[in-house]
């Protein structure tokens, strides 16, 4: 769990999809930053610390995961921040380029423009509003962990321009930031939204100006490497920005109820849903409900 200074950042991994989420808090408030859909989670983290939830951010419309984003803020109160350009079909509050909101006493986090995994991403800068420090940055699925998050997924015809604009981001929050700033990027831990793939589990701006090609690179090598390495993503991924724009409610995260086993009788077994399999080695063979 990194804790900087009196502010703590503990993320929330979602090891299935490659991606992470963070809480941050300094001890009384707290915000999120890309909820995954399983809001349990954080839920149980505000509990356990005692936390008031004041704001949770998306930094992009995401296109792996049903966010968790709306279903959070209605639950807790908190102001839910999604880029004013994108359209929602809900009720948000509009965050723009360069926009600064304080959080508690010792938080300020900051928006900034990072086009390149889409159109309208934000990346959130934390300062210490103590000190003046600029402590870490959310690079969401632009400035990863030795990568950028990929540019393809808004079609064959954006992939150019925003490969060039994802290299331009990164370069911009690298000359914002200081050398020992901490990135906590949502994408890069196996998530198909990276471009390339990387065993670093943490990274500061220094370590990856020192070894990320976005940042070692001239833009012509980058956009020209990036592109032929990209990979066919998994087809659901066309379904996932809409749904999020749209505005997903929050889910049923109850265990189903297992229904009653028939007694007897392979004919009532079966219309109840019920089937006997022969599933060799085990032995009797077992009894499983088909759905």
């Amino acid at each position: 769990m990194p804790d900087i200074g009196a502010i703590t950042v503990i993320p929330l991994e979602t090891p299935t999809l490659g991606d992470r989420s963070y809480l941050v808090h300094d001890g009384e408030a707290a915000f999120v930053v890309d909820p995954q859909r399983d809001i349990d989670r954080v839920l149980a983290l505000l509990t356990e610390h005692g936390l008031r939830l004041t704001h949770v951010f998306e930094s992009h419309i995401h296109n792996d995961y049903v966010t968790g984003g709306l279903a959070l803020a209605r639950r807790t109160g908190a102001a839910y921040l999604v880029n004013a350009q994108d359209e929602v079909s809900f009720e948000r509050t509009p965050v723009r380029d360069g926009e600064v909101v304080q959080i508690g006493r010792r938080m300020r986090v900051t928006a900034v423009a990072t086009p390149g995994h889409t159109f309208t991403h934000l990346s959130y800068v934390l300062t210490d509003a103590g000190t003046g420090e600029q402590m870490a940055v959310f690079s969401g699925g632009s400035l990863l962990y030795r990568a950028t998050g990929r540019p393809d997924l808004l079609g064959p015809q954006h992939t150019g321009h925003l490969a060039r604009a994802q290299h331009a981001s990164a370069r911009k929050l690298a000359g914002m930031l200081p050398d020992a700033a901490e990135v906590f990027p949502t994408r890069g831990f196996g998530s198909f939204c990276a471009a390339t793939q990387s065993e670093a589990a943490s990274s500061t701006i220094g370590q990856e100006k020192a070894a990320n090609p976005v940042l070692t690179q001239d833009e012509e090598t980058y956009v020209r490497e990036l592109l032929a390495g990209l990979h066919a993503y998994p087809a659901y991924y066309g379904h996932m920005a809409p749904a999020n724009s749209a505005g997903p409610s929050e889910p049923d995260l109850s265990p189903p109820a297992r229904p009653a086993r028939p007694a007897s009788g392979g004919a009532s077994r079966r219309a109840s849903g019920w089937w006997t399999c022969a599933t060799a080695p085990c032995s009797p063979p077992a009894t499983c409900r088909v759905r």
